[in-house]
């Protein structure tokens, strides 16, 4: 639904261009700076340029995080694409807070003006625990297309173009809340998850460019899952 409306708008030919790029570049290394410094560009409704500091950014206030994406045009929750400058989104800063206990259970990405973030220096990587994760190795093609109907969606939820090159490979799976989301956003029929370091990377979207960056639903019957769920 989504797509469509989007294409319908595209066909109108009101795409707005991409905004100015960031002067951070993906892979730098930048510190969210306090909270203080931040509430000190935002206006009464806690916007700085439009683009709003959500209550779930404030919980990543002075950590130390690598640029993932320079975000420049996105859609945005009301199905409008929109023209974005100086921003970016963060490797690990979604809605679910730094605490892992926050946000509707879909792991989108939070954007960052860049009056909100400063150049950092890279922090020593700790090592990966993996003893208590839920894990998921996604399914073969032939498996996946059996649950698909003649739009290649199950439950309404698409299996989206650039998903089948993860066939057969494993990550961390987390199990997204039915009850935290939106009505109008909660997938049904069994489990759904988003899988670690998995995005949407634009490609449903491509002749816009969105930069978003939204987390991919991946329902149970897609995926082969072990493991203990992560706490």
């Amino acid at each position: 639904m989504r797509i469509a409306h989007e294409q319908r708008r595209q066909d109108r030919g009101d795409v707005p261009a991409p905004g100015r790029p960031s002067r951070y570049r993906e892979g730098d290394w930048v510190r969210v700076k306090e909270a203080s410094e931040i509430r000190a560009t935002l206006d009464a409704k806690d916007c700085h340029r439009g683009l709003w500091f959500t209550g779930s950014q404030w919980s990543f206030c002075g950590g130390m995080y690598q640029v993932e994406r320079v975000v420049r045009r996105m859609v945005d929750d009301h199905y409008r694409i929109r023209r974005l400058s100086g921003t970016v989104a963060l490797a690990g800063a979604t809605c679910h807070g730094a605490d892992g206990a926050q946000g509707c259970g879909l792991d989108c990405s939070l954007l960052f003006r860049d009056e909100w973030v400063e150049p950092a220096a890279a922090p020593t990587p700790a090592p990966a625990d993996r003893s208590a994760a839920l894990r998921a190795t996604v399914r073969s093609l032939a498996e996946i297309r059996a649950t698909l109907d003649g739009r290649g969606r199950l439950h309404g939820v698409p299996f989206q173009p650039g998903m089948e090159r993860h066939v057969g490979e494993d990550f961390a799976a987390h199990e997204v809340s039915h009850r935290s989301l939106a009505w109008w956003q909660r997938p049904v029929g069994g489990r759904w998850f988003t899988l670690t370091g998995l995005r949407c990377d634009g490609g449903p979207m491509a002749a816009i460019g969105c930069d978003r960056q939204c987390a991919l639903l991946w329902h149970e019957s897609w995926l082969r899952l072990s493991g203990s769920p992560q706490r």
